[in-house]
């Protein structure tokens, strides 16, 4: 027979989103993601490609591949960072967010593909200027 603390703590339990099924949704999924860096890294597909794209000062994109030994937690929450407003925009039908620096032309897309019951980080876009 399970006691009253037992049947609260199962319950409690029930009612956080699990990230590998199909009930949870892309924006839940990057607010873990910007939350939990172990939950991140294994979101990632390494090495993951990112992509730089000329701006009116640069001839060409630069496109280079980051490691899973290389990588730095990130968070996709809007946030101000030394003055800065970040603001991220969750595309729910198209697997991404894109993080603009207001006042700034930071424009970057993180892209994502859902794999099985939950999404991957596949590559970054860097569209500032």
């Amino acid at each position: 027979m399970n006691s009253k603390k037992d049947s609260m703590s199962e319950n409690v339990a029930n009612d956080k989103p699990n990230v590998e099924s199909d009930e949870f949704s892309f924006p839940d999924f990057v607010k873990k993601f910007s939350e939990d860096s172990i939950f991140q890294k294994k979101h990632i597909k390494f090495p993951l490609e990112i992509v730089s794209y000329g701006t009116d000062y640069e001839d060409s994109d630069s496109v280079w591949f980051v490691k899973e030994s290389e990588w730095k937690f990130i968070t996709l929450k809007d946030s101000v960072i030394e003055g800065i407003k970040y603001i991220h925009k969750v595309y729910a039908t198209s697997y991404n967010v894109t993080k603009l620096g207001e006042d700034t032309g930071i424009n970057i897309d993180y892209n994502f593909d859902k794999s099985g019951k939950t999404w991957v980080l596949n590559k970054i876009e860097d569209h500032s200027n």
